[in-house]
């Protein structure tokens, strides 16, 4: 958020007239200004055309005190200014400067065109500057209300979750849960508060009635209507009645219409979270359904794999571009070179040189030196990186030769090369044939076949580990989801019975207190006694035991007009606690319910949330807005820290910037390459490339108006894990280090998926040669349901890979591979196929495709 001493909210407003303003309603949210590269703030927003309840909203400025004077102007075409109309709130006397609409008498409304037009505005404040860029969205009252509705039952869902692994803030740090004491704390309170309502306490407090001449107990007024009225039957009597707004009556309407508050929204979650149960399970159907004895190949990812591998056997530009790095290399120094001939082979143990022989003419025999028994080229120098293992290559360079062991042992030193090409009885140009002709015989059959593929035996046994997973997921769904459905069935009926008893004690004329009266009745009395002490057992219970926290949320329900894109950020904050806490079973810290309600209620938090999974030896810090060191606000950071096996710690920075854009704006913005690279290199969000920088967003079609998908996975239509290069900016230095998920509660039930797999990318990937082993070196973890207890499976004894290693999770069977490219080297790691974050093969989907050398073949 940037410091600039300006407000920008929608706000509502009521006219009696156009001159007298009857009611003003803010949004709970201002729009966000940035500054951009030319030293300008700038504020995003979207338009709903379709929400006729907008038709009285509008956009309005709030000054600093600092420039209250200053009349702020819309800067129209022609660069003309357009002064803006001053209006002031009639309850709170806040100032608020609105664009000069022209008033509709028949709606008692003044019409302004920024609520209804797409495009940019530009507001002068003194001499500010500021951008607001509106956008377009198709999006219904409904679709609104269910952005709305989801943030609130989402920040309900984290504070009472009656199955959670967040630490509450209840004593000795009990996990608040909703179990057989939760039932029985809400069955005792509404006892007590029944018999409480049979004889509530009350005080006298005298009145003057009218009563029969025979009853009355006079008063002043009643000697002045005997002399004024004479004979009459009925006069001002002195009486008295029951008043029961006393202090232990306010506590006790309190009480109960906070446990009605608490009830109703654990009613509420219970049916959150059955829905998003019950999709879950739907998914697992689906999925279920889709393993099939074939697999349907995803036709222009083949014909782009086909493309590529041709360039890897295209010899002339091979030989073009490895010339260019040996005219770098060599920066103009000659010498008296020979021409030759060199096959190289693997690799040495130290990796410092290959094994090779030579010839001098294309026709001999191939030879070592001298008949020397070994021979090797040295690759340790600057010309090393531009040889390949099994290649055969013309050469004209100076080399020197050294002997060791009395010309048994001889190595090759190249001191200047004025020329390198490879030939195409190169192993490596050979092989790549072979197979780039095996790939076009499949692609044949494959079209023949409608691209439909049957599944080989090793892919059918893969198969039906994914399936094992997904039984053991059902399973475990079904299950949860009789525990909230009993929760709801147990919860729903006490709703309306807490409801009309706090309106019984209303009736009496009773006004609800926090205040606790510290009286007898609370020593003597068992009711006012059961009323407090099960109130207090049960704000334990769920977490709720500082009075602040329950206020806060009070306030949090009571959104109404919001800014919808800062919503849609706060709401993906929800989610990415929801799912290091449900997912990744983080403990969240102590007193991060606070924090949270600091963010949401725009008090500011500069402090991190943390996260610790004590199992997973990881730890993350969660920042909202935080300032880095170049100046810059992303939206979220999430600094991860990792023990590794050896006791050493790893730590991770990512960035994650929430665009809450309409595809029309998105595709403005240059699609999700040009927002992405905005965000990592103009704003320097990757500070230098140290970050990884991701962006989440809500639109559908981003990824085919990138040029994708990269990747057959279903995820990959509409998200984009930096698995494969998608943008033509990215060098991959680092794989996965730039990416856009897309995530929309409206289109998508199952966005928490996709949170999870981005979140299991950042907390299980490590970018890397494998050495000795292809295992991570932190501590194993499954990324299907975050649970630590991994086992290592024993791999078959044909298999000749002996760095790969296999894991299996004890809870969810999850089968997990750590494997590593035969090309490059770099680690791969699969999730099984469905939460597996790397691109797989486009006609085999157990093969990764390398994300660091991309290898079609």
């Amino acid at each position: 958020m940037s410091n600039v001493p300006i407000v920008l909210k929608y706000i509502e407003t009521r006219w009696h007239d156009k001159d007298t303003l009857v009611r003003l309603t803010e949004s709970q949210y201002p729009l966000k200004f940035e500054l951009n590269d030319d030293g300008l703030y700038e504020a995003n927003t979207t338009i709903y055309p379709k929400v006729s309840d907008l038709n009285y909203s509008q956009l309005a400025i709030n000054l600093g005190k600092d420039i209250e004077n200053v009349t702020p102007y819309i800067i129209g075409s022609n660069n003309q200014k357009l002064p803006m109309k001053k209006i002031v709130d009639p309850v709170l006397e806040k100032i608020w400067w609105v664009e000069t609409g022209e008033w509709n008498d028949e709606f008692k409304a003044w019409v302004t065109n920024t609520r209804r037009t797409a495009g940019n505005i530009e507001f002068q404040v003194g001499t500010q500057r500021l951008s607001l860029h509106i956008g377009f969205s198709e999006a219904s009252k409904e679709d609104l209300e269910k952005y709305l509705t989801d943030f609130k039952s989402d920040m309900w869902e984290l504070i009472l979750d009656d199955n959670s692994y967040i630490q509450a803030e209840a004593k000795e740090g009990q996990v608040g849960s909703v179990d057989e004491s939760t039932l029985r704390f809400i069955n005792n309170i509404l006892k007590c508060g029944k018999k409480l309502l049979q004889q509530p306490k009350s005080e006298l407090r005298e009145v003057q009635t009218l009563k029969p001449r025979k009853a009355v107990k006079p008063v002043p007024r009643t000697f002045m209507e005997i002399s004024t009225r004479g004979n009459c039957k009925t006069l001002t009597s002195r009486d008295s009645e029951s008043n029961y707004n006393v202090a232990e009556n306010r506590y006790a309407l309190y009480v109960l219409m906070a446990t009605y508050r608490i009830v109703s929204q654990l009613v509420q979650v219970s049916k959150s979270k059955s829905e998003r149960f019950n999709n879950s399970l739907l998914k697992l159907e689906e999925r279920l359904a889709s393993l099939k004895d074939y697999k349907e190949i995803n036709r222009e990812l083949v014909v782009k794999d086909y493309k590529s591998s041709l360039k890897l056997v295209d010899l002339k530009s091979i030989n073009q571009d490895l010339n260019k790095k040996v005219a770098e290399i060599r920066s103009g120094e000659f010498c008296n070179s020979q021409v030759g001939y060199l096959k190289l082979d693997k690799l040495t143990t130290n990796k410092d040189a290959i094994f090779c022989s030579v010839k001098f003419n294309i026709n001999d025999q191939w030879h070592t030196i001298d008949s020397a028994r070994s021979m090797v080229l040295d690759i340790d120098n600057a010309y090393g990186g531009l040889f390949s293992q099994y290649s055969e290559c013309k050469i004209s360079a100076y080399i020197e030769v050294n002997k060791y062991k009395n010309g048994e042992f001889v190595v090759l030193r190249p001191k200047v090369i004025e020329s390198l090409e490879f030939l195409d009885t190169s192993d490596f140009i050979v092989n790549a044939k072979k197979k780039i002709e095996l790939l076009k015989q499949q692609a044949i059959e494959l079209k023949n076949n409608n691209w439909k593929k049957t599944l080989s035996q090793s892919e059918l046994v893969e198969q039906n580990k994914e399936r094992k997973s997904i039984n053991n997921r059902q399973r475990f769904f079904l299950e949860e989801q009789g525990k909230v459905s009993s929760i709801r069935e147990n919860l729903t009926p006490k709703v309306k019975l807490y409801r009309d008893l706090c309106r019984s004690f209303t009736k009496l004329g009773i006004k609800a207190n926090s205040h606790f009266p510290n009286s007898m009745s609370f020593v003597k009395n068992p009711n006012y006694q059961g009323l407090h002490a099960n109130f207090k057992a049960l704000k334990e219970q769920v977490g709720l035991t500082d009075e602040d926290i329950l206020m806060s949320l009070e306030e949090v329900d009571s959104i109404g007009l919001v800014n919808v894109p800062l919503l849609y950020e706060r709401w993906c904050l929800l989610q990415l606690i929801k799912s290091l806490t449900q997912n990744f079973r983080f403990d969240a810290e102590p007193g991060w319910k606070r924090k949270l309600l600091r963010i949401i209620e725009e008090k500011g938090n500069a402090e991190p949330i943390i996260f610790e999974n004590k199992h997973s030896h990881r730890c993350v810090s969660l920042f909202y807005e935080p300032t880095l060191t170049n100046g810059r606000t992303p939206d979220f950071v999430l600094d991860i820290k990792s023990l590794t096996k050896n006791g050493k710690t790893i730590s991770k920075r990512f960035v994650i910037d929430a665009k809450f854009y309409s595809d029309e704006f998105m595709h403005r913005q240059g699609g999700i390459s040009g927002v992405v690279e905005h965000l990592a290199f103009n704003k320097n969000y990757a500070e230098n490339g140290n970050n990884s920088v991701f962006i989440v967003h809500p639109t559908k079609a981003a990824i085919d108006a990138s040029g994708g998908p990269v990747s057959p996975q279903e995820w990959a239509k509409k998200s984009h894990l930096g698995e494969l290069k998608l943008f033509d900016w990215d060098d991959r230095v680092l794989p996965h280090q730039f990416g856009a998920v897309s995530v929309n509660p409206i289109d998508s039930y199952l966005y928490a998926d996709e949170f999870q797999r981005m979140l299991g990318l950042f907390l299980q990937y490590e970018s890397g040669m494998t050495v000795v082993s292809d295992d991570v070196e932190c501590v194993n973890f499954c990324v299907g349901c975050g649970s630590s207890h991994v086992r290592v499976k024993p791999k078959p004894h044909y298999d000749k890979n002996h760095k790969k290693e296999w894991y299996q999770c004890d809870e969810c069977d999850l089968f997990v591979v750590y494997n590593h490219c035969f090309k490059c080297g770099h680690r791969l790691i699969k999730n099984g196929e469905y939460w597996t974050y790397h691109s797989t093969m486009p006609m085999s989907h157990i093969n990764i495709k390398c994300p660091c050398c991309e290898n079609p073949l």
